[in-house]
């Protein structure tokens, strides 16, 4: 496609208006009976810390090509609370039209983390994620299946693809069909390593070369990759302005106020839950960075639970284990809370995050270790049904105050079929509630439970 006629083509071909907000994903993939995790609307407390903050920002132009480079070089952060990537390749192609026709597109909020001196993505990462896809011509296998990039990498991978499709290009324009040997097994060389750096992206980040196309009008499509445009016409385009909207706050240590704005910016759209606003404040704590890895990397949790939730719900049912175990005692035969104040799902988990922060790493380290022993002792004798999540966390609470999961691990096996049995029969999970007693009764039974099946390893 020539520079001088970009425009002039893509301007018949426009029928519809760029949309930049997401439609939604595939639901999470867990049996819950209550929603102890309602997303409430805005409350109070959170207008008012924002209120009593003196916030400023400034606006400024950053070219694409910026962008593309500080994601590659980790200058830009996308932060714990920001939800995964969950665009399809058809709002990508329409971002893409937007930037190519000069249609205003929403700005990127960013803020300094006082540390790293980097900037954090506070709203935007959708978008900054479509322009990296879109100007490296890849997109995600399943639209369904998403996964976390490190752009260096995926830039590194593509950039050495696309100087071989160049060497490739020159081969076959100087020699054309009266290519001697040595070439020709140069070529051949360079098509395998392109095969085996294609197969690397599909396999680390589920990547494949895609190209991107905008409705043309009768049922017909057009292209409208970045690949297929002249030197002179990508330049232009990687040197397009994006707003960036710099937000400070006068506090020592802002997050929470910055995840408070990022849930104001976002009442048009899908609020927040209440895990990634814990997210967004406790991010760079070392137990959240091992509840992530947890969460992603083991098999048998991902197989209780299903897909990744795209909005961190599992992760808070980890961390709501954790939090019920920390925060409960055995006492005989029952298992009482000993929280300071009211207790409720939100407040034990705040609570635990917050203290957890002066935790030694050998400390975090032996919670996260609970987790996975927990884990690694399931026997999956029944994956047809779904284990409800409140017996889930009681039976690991259980296994917890019985000593079970400590030392090395050992042989026991906890059967899925007994676990889901618990609730199928026996009355301990009739009326699932959040409040103390019904918790601490839930507990207690399960306790005694547990200590009944497995006491020949006690």
């Amino acid at each position: 496609m020539k520079a001088k006629n970009m425009y002039i083509d893509i301007e018949k071909e426009i029928i519809r208006k760029a949309q930049y907000f997401d439609n939604g994903g595939v639901d999470d993939n867990y049996d819950v009976k209550e929603d102890d995790f309602p997303e409430d609307e805005i409350d109070e407390n959170i207008i008012g810390d924002v209120l009593r903050t003196s916030i400023n920002s400034s606006m400024t132009g950053l070219q694409l090509e910026s962008i593309i480079s500080s994601l590659k070089s980790g200058y830009f952060v996308i932060p714990g609370f920001q939800r995964k990537f969950i665009w399809t390749k058809n709002q990508v192609a329409s971002l893409a039209l937007s930037i190519i026709k000069g249609i205003p597109v929403p700005p990127l909020y960013v803020y300094v983390d006082n540390k790293t001196m980097k900037q954090v993505i506070l709203d935007g990462q959708q978008r900054v994620t479509a322009i990296f896809l879109y100007f490296y011509g890849l997109f995600f296998v399943s639209e369904h299946r998403h996964q976390k990039l490190n752009f260096k990498d995926v830039a590194n991978i593509k950039e050495r693809i696309d100087t071989i499709d160049s060497f490739i290009e020159e081969y076959n324009a100087d020699y054309g069909n009266q290519k001697p040997k040595k070439i020709k097994d140069e070529i051949k060389g360079l098509r395998e390593e392109r095969k085996e750096l294609l197969a690397d992206l599909r396999e680390k980040y589920g990547l494949i070369e895609t190209k991107f196309m905008v409705p043309k009008g009768n049922k017909e499509k057009t292209d409208i990759s970045f690949s297929l445009f002249d030197d002179n016409a990508k330049e232009y385009l990687k040197r397009r302005d994006f707003q960036i909207a710099v937000v400070r706050c006068d506090k020592n240590h802002p997050q929470k106020v910055f995840v408070n704005i990022f849930k104001v910016l976002n009442t048009g759209g899908k609020i927040l839950g209440t895990q990634e606003i814990r997210n967004g404040i406790y991010w760079e704590t070392l137990l959240y960075k091992r509840l992530f890895e947890v969460n992603e990397e083991s098999e048998n949790w991902r197989k209780i639970y299903g897909n990744i939730s795209q909005f961190s719900k599992d992760v808070e049912i980890l961390l709501k284990m954790l939090s019920l175990n920390h925060y409960t005692i055995q006492e005989n035969e029952n298992v009482v809370t000993q929280y300071e104040g009211t207790f409720n799902w939100t407040n034990i988990m705040e609570g635990y995050s917050e203290k957890c922060i002066g935790f030694s790493a050998d400390q975090i380290e032996g919670e996260i270790q609970l987790l996975l022993k927990y884990l690694r002792m399931l026997d999956f004798d029944d994956d047809t049904k779904k284990c409800n999540k409140a017996v889930f966390e009681a039976v690991f609470v259980a296994f917890c105050k019985l000593g079970l999961l400590n030392g090395k691990d050992n042989d026991i096996r906890l059967k899925l079929s007994w676990i889901i049995g618990l609730e199928e029969n026996t009355d301990i999970f009739e009326h699932v509630l959040s409040n103390k007693t019904s918790v601490e009764t839930r507990l207690t039974r399960t306790f005694n439970e547990v200590k009944k099946e497995y006491a020949k390893y006690l």
